[in-house]
């Protein structure tokens, strides 16, 4: 390797291993979660349009609740269409057998609130 562009090559394989995980747009695919907990919490004022992207669509069919919002539930016990998470074993290595995540978008597509059923 020539030594003008050692730093140069440096820097480019830090980028590429910092970002190594990001996908697409923000908030793209960013690096691995701990919990469910964390599953719901990075969303909460995200777009649901990414949100689909991320855990695949939702098993349970979407429906309308109180004051124009949507819930949307994804249930990890049963066949889902995987997303990013999937692909790239992001999500808790426990729990699948009995969880749920509900997620509440309101009339924007913008999730406002979710949470876990099980998920223990």
């Amino acid at each position: 390797m020539d030594r003008q562009y050692g730093p140069t090559w440096v820097c480019m394989c830090a980028l590429v291993l910092f970002n190594g995980c990001s996908v697409g747009k923000d908030p793209g695919v960013r690096g691995p979660y701990p919990t469910w907990d964390n599953v719901i919490d990075r969303w909460i004022g995200k777009e649901v349009s990414d949100l689909y992207l991320e855990l695949g669509p939702p098993n349970l069919h979407p429906h309308e609740v109180d004051e124009g919002m949507t819930e949307m539930v994804w249930d990890f016990s049963i066949d889902r269409m995987p997303g990013q998470a999937d692909e790239y074993g992001l999500l808790p290595m426990y729990g699948f057998e009995n969880c749920r995540l509900a997620f509440f978008a309101d009339s924007k597509g913008i999730v406002r609130s979710g949470k876990r059923i099980g998920c223990e």
